[in-house]
């Protein structure tokens, strides 16, 4: 993959994890299989986590620390953020009865 190929595919994949069209665990995937075409193991082992975790975040399994999260977006280029998303602001009252307070 060229580097215009690979900031293309990079940019590609943003915009499908933004608009909530891919799971941070069908990322990694990709990274893995799309831009290395790599085994689990080999990954795993590039990243630094177990087979087991890597198999478990790319299938939605597991809530993972977030520096397993970053270490296994690292490759790809991407590092892990966080933003606001405003839908709307829930009253008070509801939130108690929901038990949240």
């Amino acid at each position: 993959m060229t580097p215009a190929e690979k900031t293309q595919w990079q940019q590609q994949l943003r915009q499908q994890l933004d608009s909530g069209g891919l799971t941070l665990g069908q990322a990694v995937q990709r990274i893995r299989t799309e831009l290395y075409q790599m085994t689990q193991a080999e990954y795993a082992c590039i990243c630094k986590v177990s087979e087991k975790t890597l198999r478990e975040v790319e299938k939605g399994k597991t809530d993972p620390r977030l520096s397993i999260i970053e270490s296994l977006l690292n490759p790809g280029g991407f590092a892990l953020s966080a933003r606001l998303k405003v839908n709307r602001v829930v009253p008070m009252a509801e939130l108690v009865r929901r038990g949240v307070s």
